[in-house]
């Protein structure tokens, strides 16, 4: 006869747990293989089309894309412009910052979302 490890009361040959306190005495074997699951790498690189989608919002793509400075510059000379009522020929600023600024708002508004979608996919390209 077996004796229960915790209280030492006498036990049946055929027991799973003591009649006095309850402990289980003979535990079943787990066979089980360890399955390790691991998540396909994220990618956090940008998505062109999702940068040039997110211009709809001017300057929000070229967030999105990595260079927000790049996208202040273009939220101020579109949203800003507009909102303002300023109508001044920033072609010569254009030209130095590398932004054609001649074209008007709606124009400047469409090379947003084209100049998102070149830094985006950019970025994939040097990641490669």
């Amino acid at each position: 006869m077996d004796a229960c490890p915790r209280c030492q009361a006498p036990l049946a040959p055929d027991a799973k747990f003591c009649p006095e306190c309850g402990t289980q005495v003979h535990v079943q074997p787990v066979h089980a293989e360890l399955v390790e699951m691991r998540a396909a790498p994220r990618s956090n690189l940008p998505s062109p089309w999702s940068a040039a989608l997110l211009s709809i919002i001017p300057g929000l793509g070229h967030w999105y894309a990595g260079a927000p400075k790049r996208g202040l510059i273009f939220f101020v000379a579109i949203v800003g412009g507009e909102l303002l009522g300023i109508d001044f020929d920033l072609t010569l600023i254009g030209d130095i910052v590398g932004i054609p600024l001649g074209v008007g708002a709606t124009g400047l508004w469409a090379f947003c979302a084209v100049d998102a979608y070149r830094i985006a996919a950019r970025r994939r390209a040097e990641s490669t």
